[in-house]
């Protein structure tokens, strides 16, 4: 009995040799069509779990997505410094794109009044990168001289990147001279505005330890922001902490299109495969016709058949699918640095995905050539008909 076996195994593992040897060319095909489609899904896989931080990051560039402010209930209704630096110090690091507090006072010119704020030049220009800007940004904190102006007051005093003006604190009575570094655009309020390092205006305002808002930019996914708004409102219910809903909803939408456009591709690309394999499987089941009925007559029953058949295409797979992942790697990083210029993370599970997605394609690719090769007649076959 135990040599019966054997010798059905050592059949049965020949046949299997000969059927992916003797028809290397169609093997190869079947096993390039598994591994482009197990490419694709380890690729498009691996960007999937880190494309929400990525694009994230990336769409930290078009402005803050997380505003910070006093409750209603806060007396006085300001921020403390204090405070802000509290709350900074419990976000990750990593999350924390750029932050900046606003002071704002009305100041005197030789024109009239104007609105100044003062602001972390630093934070501000991570959080607003793609302002646009004659002259430079202000690059230290202790910089008292250099101020930068609204396109549209610039335009209304007639300054230019050089001039020098006057500026005197409404409250305060504190003059001093300030010089253009830098004129702004926007096309929102700053373009009226005179921006400050937050010392100055700490001075010219009588303001010493006041922050009226501050603008942060998280890199945040899914309800991550609206976590991190409800941890800071319960541990300090003098301050307001909320998203801005309408850049967070746009990131979320953004987000949502274009994980559906890898799943749509994935998806296709697999159907691809299923049926590339389908058909070469099919082929081979033509052509082995005559070898599937000298087995069936020597004994071998349909179960026989069926697991010579899924042995095949699960050897096919699984060399198509190790193939595949590491090109998909490969891929995967080549598009991280192309769209968002940085390395994707690789993560296990994107393994036993592709692995399970890919068989699945390829064994539902065998189903319609297996039933054949069941159905092949031993008489008619080797009678040649």
């Amino acid at each position: 009995m135990a040599a019966n076996k054997k010798s059905r195994l050592g059949f049965g593992l020949l046949m299997l040799l000969k059927s992916l040897t003797v028809r290397k060319g169609r093997v190869l095909v079947a096993i390039a069509s598994i591994m482009v489609g197990a490419t694709v899904v380890t690729a498009l896989t691996s960007l999937y779990f880190d494309v929400s931080e990525k694009m994230s990051h990336e769409l930290r560039a078009y402005g803050a997505n997380f505003f910070l402010g006093p409750s209603d209930q806060a007396k006085p209704h300001h921020i403390t410094v204090a405070d802000y630096e509290a709350v900074l110090s419990g976000i990750d690091p990593e999350k924390l794109t750029g932050a900046s507090p606003f002071l704002y006072g009305i100041v005197k010119l030789k024109l009239g009044d104007a609105v100044m704020a003062g602001v972390d030049f630093k934070g501000l220009r991570k959080i607003y990168p793609n302002w646009q800007l004659e002259g430079s940004w202000i690059n230290v904190d202790f910089d008292d001289r250099n101020c930068m102006i609204g396109r549209t007051l610039a335009d209304a005093m007639e300054l230019e990147v050089g001039s020098s003006f006057d500026v005197v604190g409404r409250d305060s009575g504190e003059q001093i001279s300030l010089r253009v570094k830098g004129i702004i655009e926007t096309g929102e309020a700053q373009d009226d505005q005179i921006l400050v390092n937050l010392p100055v205006a700490r001075r010219l305002l009588a303001r010493p330890d006041a922050v009226d808002l501050a603008m942060l930019s998280i890199v945040a996914t899914g309800q991550d922001a609206e976590n991190l708004a409800a941890t800071i409102n319960q541990a300090n219910p003098q301050l307001d902490a909320k998203p801005i809903r309408k850049i967070a909803q746009s990131d979320g939408k953004i987000l949502d299109k274009i994980e559906g456009f890898m799943a749509l591709v994935a998806g296709i690309i697999l159907i691809i495969t299923s049926l590339c394999v389908n058909a070469i499987l099919s082929a081979m089941v033509v052509e082995r016709s005559r070898e599937i009925g000298l087995q069936k007559a020597l004994g071998a029953d349909d179960g026989a058949i069926i697991r010579q058949f899924v042995t095949e295409t699960l050897l096919i797979g699984l060399i198509g699918i190790l193939l595949g992942l590491l090109l998909g790697f490969g891929v995967a990083q080549l598009l991280g640095q192309t769209v968002f210029n940085a390395w994707v993370s690789i993560r296990f599970v994107v393994i036993p995905l592709t692995a399970g997605v890919s068989l699945l394609a390829a064994m539902i690719a065998a189903i319609i050539p297996i039933r054949r090769a069941v159905r092949v007649l031993p008489a008619l076959v080797l009678k040649g008909e």
